[in-house]
């Protein structure tokens, strides 16, 4: 079995390699949650499905991603990473190439949340590779900011490829590169860092550890919230639903130059300090909805949110990487992600009114302030 060493002291070149590699399973893990909306509207139009199958089809597949991601702690410092890599990309084309001539409403929930399912293993695994590299928070950065550009770029070509081949075409843009991510997968090594084995669990639970993760779950409760109102609050101040698609786009791509900050600057502030700087900004983002109404407003909040939204989140995954002596906590932390973001609509459907959203944007604040909190908390115990 090929040697565990640390990604830092490999050649230039291979870390290089075993960087981009990585890099390409967090966008392709990514991309089933990421164009969720165009499978939704997908099922809708080319196969039927009312609105609330559709609704809970994204929820199926949600929660599969999530249990995959708490899952990947298990095995994403025990498995073969090629293997792993193989299996997760492989099966998620297979799983999307067998949806494509299906119809039955159970079967097609089955073969896709079995897709988002293997998506989340291969996310979970790359962003494990990530975190082996030398400064973690400018992988992190760069992955966030391509991320943000595939999900650009594919909801940007979703409704044209819904309009010329159906669901069939939104289905070959997740099985097509993950077919093609499995050729990458022999240039990774073995495995990462050497990391403790034997009482993994007992190190999860650290206290430093569970703080984090309860700071990058408090964080996605908010971002539940505001993704999943984001339309609803807009149209309620009397905005069109043409500009909230513009200005929502507008907002996410915003959060590209975010990644890219976070990976130009690195550890140079260390990671506490730009956590603080972007609970200030989303703290910013959330005066301006509610003091100011009006397209412009609503778009350049939007804008700052997810600004931060990508420039804070690499520093969260960083700070988790620093205070975990397991070198698993990274991986699990999608679960945090994708069952707080589940959360966080939750909860705000218990506030919210057909005329009133001011109760998201309220959540937002508070659990913005709640996570950097814990991270402070995480920190300070880890150092001592």
């Amino acid at each position: 079995m090929q040697e565990a060493i640390p990604i830092e002291v490999r050649a230039p070149e291979r870390a290089l390699a075993v960087a981009a590699v990585g890099l390409a399973l967090v966008v392709l893990g990514g991309s089933v949650y990421n164009i969720l909306p165009l499978l939704a509207a997908g099922a809708v139009d080319k196969l039927g499905f009312s609105a609330g199958q559709a609704g809970a089809m994204s929820s199926v597949l949600t929660f599969a991603s999530g249990v995959s991601a708490l899952m990947a702690g298990a095995w994403v410092r025990s498995l073969s990473w090629p293997r792993g890599a193989a299996i997760a990309l492989g099966g998620m084309c297979a799983t999307c190439l067998a949806a494509m001539p299906t119809r039955g409403y159970w079967p097609v929930v089955l073969l896709l949340g079995l897709a988002a399912f293997l998506a989340s293993a291969a996310f979970s695994l790359g962003m494990t590779v990530l975190s082996d590299g030398r400064e973690s928070a400018r992988g992190f950065g760069v992955a966030i900011a391509t991320q943000s550009a595939y999900q650009i770029a594919a909801l940007w070509a979703g409704p044209s490829l819904l309009r010329l081949s159906g669901l069939v075409g939104v289905l070959a843009l997740l099985a097509i590169p993950s077919g093609l991510g499995v050729a990458l997968a022999p240039l990774l090594p073995a495995a990462g860092r050497a990391v403790r084995t034997h009482g993994a669990a007992k190190g999860l639970a650290r206290p430093a550890t569970v703080a984090a993760f309860i700071g990058f779950t408090a964080f996605f409760i908010g971002a539940g919230a505001y993704w999943t109102y984001l339309e609803l609050m807009g149209q309620a101040q009397g905005i069109t639903a043409q500009q909230v698609g513009n200005w929502a786009a507008v907002a996410v791509a915003a959060g590209i130059p975010g990644g890219v900050l976070a990976s130009l600057q690195g550890n140079r502030f260390g990671n506490l300090r730009p956590l603080l700087l972007a609970c200030a900004l989303i703290l910013a983002a959330a005066a301006l909805l509610l003091g100011l109404h009006g397209a412009t407003a609503f778009g350049v909040a939007g804008a700052i949110y997810y600004f931060a939204w990508c420039y804070g989140v690499a520093y969260q995954y960083a700070l988790v990487n620093a205070v975990d002596p397991t070198g698993r906590a990274v991986a699990i932390t999608g679960g945090c992600a994708f069952f707080g973001s589940a959360g966080g609509a939750a909860l705000a459907a218990l506030f919210v009114t057909p005329h009133d959203y001011h109760a998201v944007v309220w959540i937002v604040a508070v659990t913005i302030c709640i996570s950097t909190a814990m991270f402070a908390v995480a920190a300070t115990l880890h150092r001592r």
